[in-house]
């Protein structure tokens, strides 16, 4: 299906993404990222009804591509299903077309136009663009600030006051831990927006994950008490601490945690993401935050949900974007 978007423009088509698209748009994603995302990895984001996304053409050509995958999350502790922006790409020729009128505009107000806001499948939508796609969004009316998240670093640090197994996602006493863990976390998030983290999640986004391999870790402490689930990844000679289920007030020790398990992969530092507003539940644990925020967008383009709603309401970590 053509988008209105495109109707106004002579030179370029807006479409539906569909599977006879994948190619190209996979061509587009390694010309535009110097790397290629491989079908499986496109079928682990978009497959199952998982996403959407539009196609900006030129003819027969692809110039840009905008498209996400739906999350499950909580929003004031009500089920919703929101969108999670991924995927935004404009090949190099047409990138000088910044205006209303170029393929970067047509791209995410098209995709807008038809999936977000009021009477569309996603009211809440969220993503993490980099500073100069934020800046030019903002000032062709698609975006608002709502929040912000800080990289954070840790030295590695080892430590006897833990103890952690892998998480065997088909152990009985496992999946209780999970579920247990996972209701605490979400009862002390009832007033904020949160990504649920449940089995059939992390199951889907780290067990199944075709790239990335996860370390799954369910710690305890000296006295065997669970303290939380901690998910981590090599990256070099970092380990990226990507996700918790816990309650906050272990925060601190499974950020613990995860400077013992950097050292004992012989991690020379670790990172982390974390939003600013919850910095607060690991502070004095060595960290260093960078000097400046990552800007957390809210799509204005159509009527939808009133920002002021999201605003630092979102709890982030690595783990809810689907590059780490």
């Amino acid at each position: 299906m053509t988008s209105d978007a495109s109707m106004k423009q002579s030179k370029w088509l807006v479409d539906d993404a569909t599977n006879e698209h994948i190619p190209k748009i996979l061509a587009l994603f390694h010309a535009v990222f110097g790397q290629d995302m491989s079908e499986a990895q496109w079928d682990w984001k978009y497959g199952g009804g998982r996403g959407a996304g539009v196609v900006v053409r030129k003819d027969d050509e692809i110039v840009a591509y905008f498209g996400g995958m739906e999350r499950r999350i909580l929003f004031n502790g009500i089920p919703v299903t929101a969108f999670q922006s991924g995927d935004s790409m404009v090949a190099r020729e047409h990138r000088g077309t910044l205006s209303k009128r170029g393929p970067f505009f047509l791209s995410v107000a098209a995709f807008q136009d038809r999936y977000l806001g009021y009477g569309r499948p996603y009211l809440i939508s969220y993503g993490f663009p980099n500073e100069r796609a934020m800046r030019l969004a903002e000032r062709l009316g698609m975006y608002t600030q709502i929040g912000a998240l800080f990289e954070i670093y840790w030295p590695a640090e080892a430590s006897v006051n833990f103890r952690s197994v892998p998480f065997d996602f088909d152990d009985g006493g496992h999946r209780n831990a999970l579920e247990t863990l996972w209701h605490s976390m979400a009862e002390e998030f009832d007033r904020r927006a949160i990504g649920v983290r449940d089995l059939i999640y992390l199951a889907h986004r780290y067990r199944d994950h075709p790239v990335h391999s996860y370390i799954i870790h369910l710690v305890f402490d000296s006295g065997d008490r669970v303290l939380g689930i901690v998910v981590a990844r090599k990256a070099k000679h970092r380990l990226v601490l990507v996700d918790f289920v816990g309650r906050r007030q272990e925060f601190r020790n499974l950020v613990c945690y995860a400077k013992s398990l950097a050292d004992k992969e012989r991690c020379s530092e670790m990172f982390g993401w974390m939003t600013d507003i919850d910095c607060n539940l690991i502070s004095g644990t060595g960290e260093k935050p960078k000097e400046l925020p990552l800007r957390l967008p809210f799509g204005v383009y159509r009527e939808g949900l009133d920002p002021e709603e999201l605003r630092d309401r979102w709890f982030f970590m690595c783990g809810d974007s689907d590059f780490w």
